[in-house]
């Protein structure tokens, strides 16, 4: 009698990412997520292993099938600030340090489960590069096979020079020819056949995968917004970030507020003041100060405004978008605010390339302008209130195709080449 074949043991992949702010949170969920719909267990290591628990729960539902038993999140020391006084990965002490301490608390980890981890995934592979180019660290700390998703990719754009050179030393892109590392992913698919010539390695372009859920009832800011627009159309963004083009924003609303014009401006989360010079500081301080009189009454932001705590509360402030402001400055990368845009058919204000632009003119989920241009901002936001391109005819966004593009879906198809080649 010839014996039933028997499925092979479900793989266990570790979750690492000593960040907690901005989006590191819904990525994790999210990857948490991916790996448990494709049959794996789960040992996540963040700052915050309670919140990573129930974030990823609520992201897969409450009802997924043994999510207790296969999910285990353990803590894992935030990261630390550069030596250099730069960002988190700015270092190789640093950078090194974060590799021993991924080994060692992963070690623990697999103690308190009784399973050993077959692929090593980091939500956020820069902070495991930046001035440490060496291929061996892997072998010499976790020595188990690895990916992850590798997000400030964009001087594999730059022309060849030695200063390229010295820019590929720096951000530690030769670790990743590691015999250990089974591809990455980018969210930047523009660079992804440059990226593989130079590194020997399988290199996808990620979806931007976001979380669109939304809470049982609408978000206090979410409800004071449209109290406040009181019919106007509402252009939003959510993190008050130097890069994210608030000054910008706040002359259009200027002059659209000199021009009469039916809109309101919606800026919510953070101000991030360090970000700002003394002079823009001032025109920001003044500006809410006239806002607070009563004078300004089509712009809304609060400067001691703290990080909205709930990706659902998130959603519900960005659902009241008419428009999405998208233009950012001096901004390379790939944008959560495209995908949240896309799952509620809300289009997009850009500047002109870079990777946001480009994917809203490629999708048509909206218009581009030239960086910094408030003029050429207040005509593109009335055509998209309009529903017309800059030739005068439909805008026709294709959010559809975008949901495709950057869905679930695809994430579990690339998720599972990484899983089946541990």
């Amino acid at each position: 009698m010839i014996p039933a074949a028997t499925a092979p043991p479900a793989k266990t992949v570790a979750l690492v990412d000593p960040l907690w702010v901005g989006h590191h949170p819904m990525y994790f969920s999210q990857f948490t997520g991916a790996f448990l719909r494709l049959g794996a267990f789960v040992i996540g290591l963040c700052p915050k292993p309670e919140e990573a628990f129930a974030g990823a729960k609520t992201a897969l539902g409450a009802s997924f099938p043994d999510f207790d038993r296969r999910v285990s999140m353990h803590k894992l020391p935030g990261g630390k600030r550069s030596f250099f006084g730069g960002r988190f990965e700015g270092d190789p002490i640093r950078t090194y340090q974060r590799w021993k301490r991924c080994a060692d608390m992963l070690f623990e980890a697999e103690q308190a489960t009784g399973r050993r981890a077959d692929l090593v995934f980091f939500p956020y592979l820069d902070s495991y590069l930046r001035f440490l180019p060496f291929p061996a660290i892997p072998h010499f700390t976790i020595d188990r096979p690895w990916s992850g998703l590798y997000l400030r990719n964009h001087h594999f754009g730059e022309a060849p020079s030695a200063k390229k050179q010295l820019r590929l030393l720096a951000k530690g892109d030769a670790l990743i020819r590691s015999p250990l590392c089974r591809g990455i992913g980018v969210l930047d698919e523009r660079f992804v056949e440059p990226m593989q010539a130079y590194l020997g390695r399988q290199v996808h372009g990620f979806p931007d995968v976001t979380d669109a859920s939304l809470p049982g009832s609408p978000y206090l800011l979410a409800r004071e917004i449209l109290r406040k627009a009181a019919g106007r159309k509402v252009i939003g963004l959510i993190g008050m970030e130097r890069r994210k083009g608030l000054l910008n924003l706040m002359r259009v609303a200027e002059k659209a507020r000199e021009l009469r014009l039916p809109w309101y401006f919606a800026c919510a989360g953070r101000f991030e003041r360090p970000e700002y010079t003394p002079e823009e500081l001032a025109f920001v301080d003044a500006t809410a100060a006239r806002i607070a009189s009563g004078e300004i009454d089509n712009l809304h932001f609060e400067l001691d405004a703290g990080r909205i705590p709930e990706e659902a509360d998130f959603n519900s402030i960005f659902n009241t978008f008419d428009v999405a402001w998208a233009a950012y400055e001096d901004f390379e990368g790939s944008s959560g605010a495209l995908g949240k845009a896309a799952s509620y058919d809300i289009p997009c204000l850009a500047t002109a390339g870079e990777c946001i632009g480009d994917r809203v003119e490629r999708y048509r989920t909206g218009l581009t302008i030239p960086q910094g241009d408030s003029d050429k901002a207040l005509e593109a936001i009335q055509r998209i209130l309009d529903n017309k391109d800059w030739n005068d005819g439909p805008l026709e966004s294709r959010h559809a195709a975008f949901r495709e593009a950057h869905g679930l879906a695809r994430l579990d198809m690339l998720l599972a080449g990484f899983l089946n080649g541990a």
